[in-house]
């Protein structure tokens, strides 16, 4: 029996021919010889009690398709051609316009007209009730049978608005109750519209009903979620719809919501598959709102779906746009519930950072955990596409101390997290209200769990952050540099740490006084030496934000708070000048008119006097106290021979900068610093100085041999200020002296762990000097070749240090010196291999392993075939050192870097045994005889 020319057949018909029914019955007759004995004994089994030409065609209809599914999954070939699909969508068209719009209720479905335009005639039938449900029925049944087969799936999907609607009214259209007279089948029917319901019909509607559930179910179930909720929101936006139908609708289109993917399906059905954010923002707006709304009888349940879809679209990569929709139906629902968006959106996605346990085991975070977060935040808070369509940052306070620990754990590191972590710490401190609380959370000066709690971290086996607990420890110099570092480039935020520095310091001193007369109350030596350190570490942060210049000109311009802290100063010292414990807020005050000094002298914009005519009235009082130190008289005079000097400097408009001219005076202040007693002034003679050299100062030129034995006599001082400072001072100074320059380096580099011994140098500061050591070799480039030896010693000692840190840092380093001699190390390549050969065997600590590991693999890389002629037999031990760690290892980064360098040391061996020949030919020039 060949289908398609039968359904061919069937569809070649006009529905506007004046007597359709002949139409009709003239085609029946035409394929009744091309129909099976099967096929006929089918349809008269359905139309024995049905004498309607209409319904036979469509139980033909239904029984040509249902033997083409028989004959498709007998064959397995489920291909059509155009011309055959093309009749196969007309065909199901048909039954549609027939079977299923006829026996709809008013307000079911829509008009007919503009589904089905081309057979509007064909449901022109009077048929009664009953006869319209068996009808409805049976094609329904049918249909869904037909669908489960992939080949109808897509011809029924294009009519899926009407047979939806059609399993909607089978489902849950009320029933009549039934009469309580008993009524005789054959009575069923009394006229043309005059229906009675029997028990026994009644009992059979109900399990129809239960039956059509499940085909409704099961339908929207495989077919495509967005087209299934498209055609619901029509169905339930018909204008007269039934109320029994708008109630039914919204609980399937809720379900559908709350399914898998529900969120970005009805995004689908709006936009059309199509998100344009110029032409379909109002619909996406509309849509959020829509989601936002609690739907259904248990809310809780809605939203817990809900919010689980946004936080997978959060993090989606297969739904374009899927952070913009999140974004505006996560604003929405904040908009709309705020409790319910900070308890499953925002609480959820800040959830490893939100750590209270004590139990390390329960506070332990992995790598992707903390990256989702992260990443997450920055979605919801810090967005690119909509702006406007971001959670408010106040959402984020009671994570910010954990974000800052973060930070101050990576700061020094190339952590991808870390710039992402920066922008939503600046977010928090652009808000106002809470500005000066979280600066006072950050530097470790208040303990509340309002901000979170200090997290300890590390890095894990990919380079990402992992969280092991919590961090109890006060680094207040980790913290204010770490603070400082985040600032730094905000013009705004600079200026409001600087003004909050202030008022902090003024403050403790205040508290400080307080405590002195309560002599009743006992404070342990621990408190004092934080309260200190407190202290302390506020100055030194005071002085790294006066250096900026955005400060400057903002104290210049508003002076009121550095001004009336120094007064504060002043007046509690001299009131208590009689103590001998005023030492301390001494020192305060002197770096404190330091600090206006520098603002004073650097200053960019001209200086408005009368702002400061006041201070230098209090100034000069102050120096008429007998009580007062000579070095804070000296430096109170200089201050206000700089107030009334600002008039007279601002005149002159040259400057002689010939070599026999005298010195700048910046150059004179600083070398008037070296010899204060007082180590930060002597410090900050040592940086200003450097700058000038940095600078090319033309006032340096001709005292570069003094400053040079300078800064050698102040690498014997004791304060690691101090120390550090002379040792830039002679990485400034390179270029002109390297050879003196290196030589006193690396000697000290060398002679360091006596000092480190003894407590006067930290690790730290031994680490730090193999960095400077590393930037003077880069600086000096091809000259470093001639000082090469000096230098790969040193670090080649620091190799056998006891701390695992420096022994990392100096192999480090000397990967480095590689690379900036361009691997022409001579002879002495020999020893640096043996080094790396014994640490690679012997050193338990991982990251000089690593380190190890690294400088190997940077020596194979860049000396190439060269390794194989120079090093020879010393390359075994190496080579056998790199494999016992890939095999054997417990640390998977470096059996990773140790695999990287066999497969190095591989392509060399290969390159040198199975290199290309290469095909010259020589040409000589014979010279006359």
């Amino acid at each position: 029996m060949n289908y398609h020319e039968i359904l061919l057949h069937l569809t070649t018909i006009n529905p506007n021919e004046n007597d359709f029914d002949n139409r009709l019955q003239q085609i029946l007759q035409k394929i009744e010889p091309m129909l099976t004995e099967n096929a006929k004994k089918f349809v008269f089994n359905n139309i024995e009690n049905e004498n309607d030409i209409r319904y036979q065609y469509i139980c033909t209809f239904i029984c040509v398709l249902q033997n083409m599914k028989i004959a498709v999954s007998t064959n397995n070939d489920s291909l059509f051609s155009v011309k055959e699909f093309h009749t196969l969508k007309v065909c199901i068209e048909f039954v549609i316009a027939m079977g299923v719009i006829p026996g709809l209720l008013p307000g079911v479905g829509v008009n007919t007209v503009q589904l089905c335009p081309k057979p509007l005639q064909m449901y022109k039938k009077n048929l009664t009730d009953l006869q319209k449900y068996r009808r409805l029925q049976f094609t329904v049944n049918s249909l869904m049978e037909l669908y489960d087969e992939i080949m109808f799936r897509s011809a029924i999907l294009a009519q899926i608005g009407p047979l939806i609607a059609a399993l909607l009214q089978l489902c849950h259209a009320p029933l009549m109750k039934p009469s309580k007279k008993c009524v005789s089948t054959n009575e069923e029917i009394t006229g043309k519209n005059k229906f009675k319901m029997t028990p026994d019909l009644y009992d059979e509607l109900i399990k129809d009903q239960e039956h059509f559930k499940c085909l409704l179910h099961r339908m929207l179930t495989n077919c495509p979620r967005s087209i299934s909720m498209k055609e619901l929101m029509v169905i339930l936006g018909i204008k007269g719809a039934p109320k029994w139908l708008q109630c039914e609708t919204r609980k399937y289109l809720v379900q559908q919501l709350m399914q898998c993917n529900g969120v970005v399906s009805i995004v689908a059905a709006i936009c059309d598959d199509n998100l344009d954010f110029g032409e379909d923002w109002n619909k996406l707006d509309t849509i959020s709102k829509l989601i936002a709304t609690s739907h259904g009888n248990n809310s809780d349940e809605y939203y817990k779906s809900i919010c689980l879809q946004l936080l997978d679209l959060l993090v989606s990569t297969q739904v374009k746009h899927s952070t913009t929709i999140a974004n505006c139906c996560i604003t929405a629902l904040y908009e709309y519930n705020p409790n319910v968006c900070r308890k499953n959106i925002v609480e959820k996605v800040c959830d490893p950072l939100l750590v209270n346990s004590k139990n390390e085991q329960e506070i332990m975070k992995t790598e992707d955990e903390v990256v989702k977060c992260i990443e997450n935040l920055m979605k919801c808070f810090i967005t690119v596409e909509s702006k406007f369509k971001q959670l408010p940052c106040r959402l984020l306070m009671n994570i910010a101390v954990p974000l800052f620990s973060l930070y101050n754990n990576v700061r020094q590191s190339a952590c991808v997290l870390k710039s992402k972590i920066k922008q939503l710490i600046l977010l928090l401190l652009h808000d106002e209200s809470s500005r000066n609380d979280l600066f006072a959370a950050f530097l470790g000066y208040t303990f509340t769990n309002n901000f979170g709690n200090r997290l300890l971290s590390k890095f894990g086996p990919t380079g990402g952050i992992e969280i092991v607990g919590i961090d109890n420890a006060c680094k207040y110099e980790e913290f204010a540099d770490s603070l400082f570092d985040l600032i730094c480039n905000d013009e705004i935020l600079s200026i409001e740490l600087f003004i909050y520095l202030l008022k902090f310091l003024s403050r403790s001193i205040e508290e400080l006084d307080q405590e002195k007369e309560d002599k009743h109350l006992l404070e342990t030596e621990d408190g004092k030496m934080e309260k200190i350190e407190e202290q302390l570490t506020a100055v030194k942060l005071l002085s790294n934000l006066a250096s900026m210049s955005t400060v400057q000109e903002a104290q210049i311009e508003k002076p009121k708070p550095i001004i009336s802290f120094i007064k504060s100063l002043f007046n509690q010292y001299i009131k208590e000048r009689h103590s001998l414990s005023e030492e301390d807020d001494c020192e305060i005050l002197y770096v404190s008119l330091m600090l206006v000094k520098m603002i004073l002298s650097e200053r960019k914009k001209p200086l408005d006097s009368s702002a400061f005519t006041d201070f230098v009235k209090f100034l000069k009082e102050c120096c008429t106290f007998s009580n007062i130190s000579p070095q804070l008289l000296l430096l109170t005079k200089e201050l206000i021979e700089l107030f009334n000097s600002q008039g007279r400097s601002e005149q002159r408009y040259y400057q002689d900068l010939s070599v026999d001219s005298k010195l700048s005076n910046k150059f004179e202040e600083a070398l008037k610093d070296l010899t204060d007693p007082l180590l930060p002034v002597r410090a900050h003679g040592l940086i200003t100085i450097t700058k000038l050299i940095e600078n090319m100062d033309p006032c340096i030129t001709t005292s570069k041999a003094i400053l040079l034995q300078l800064f050698e006599e102040n690498l014997k001082h004791e304060d690691s200020f101090i120390y550090l400072a002379a040792i830039n001072g002679l990485c400034a100074l390179a270029n002109s002296y390297p050879q003196v320059v290196i030589e006193t380096l690396v000697q000290e580099y060398i002679d360091m762990p006596q000092r480190l011994s003894t407590g006067e140098i930290t690790v730290e500061t031994r680490i730090k000097l193999g960095e400077i050591l590393v930037k003077v070799t880069r600086a000096l480039g091809e000259m470093t070749t001639a000082y090469k030896n000096i230098l790969i010693n040193g670090f080649l000692c620091a190799t056998r240090d006891s701390d695992s840190l420096v022994r990392a840092s100096s192999l480090s380093c000397l990967g480095e010196l590689c690379k900036i001699l361009g691997f022409r190390l001579g002879n002495i390549v020999i020893e640096v291999i043996y080094c790396i050969s014994c640490i690679v065997r012997t050193d338990k600590a991982p990251e000089c392993r690593r380190a190890a590991v690294m400088v190997s693999s940077l020596l194979l890389r860049g000396l190439g075939q060269d390794t194989l002629t120079s090093l020879g037999k010393d390359l075994v031990d190496l080579y056998r050192g790199l494999k016992y760690l890939r095999d054997n290892d417990d640390d998977p980064v470096l059996r990773l870097h140790a695999q990287l360098a066999l497969e190095e040391l591989d392509h060399i061996v290969r390159n040198f045994l199975f290199s290309s020949p290469k095909l010259e030919k020589g040409i000589f020039l014979l010279g006359s005889p």
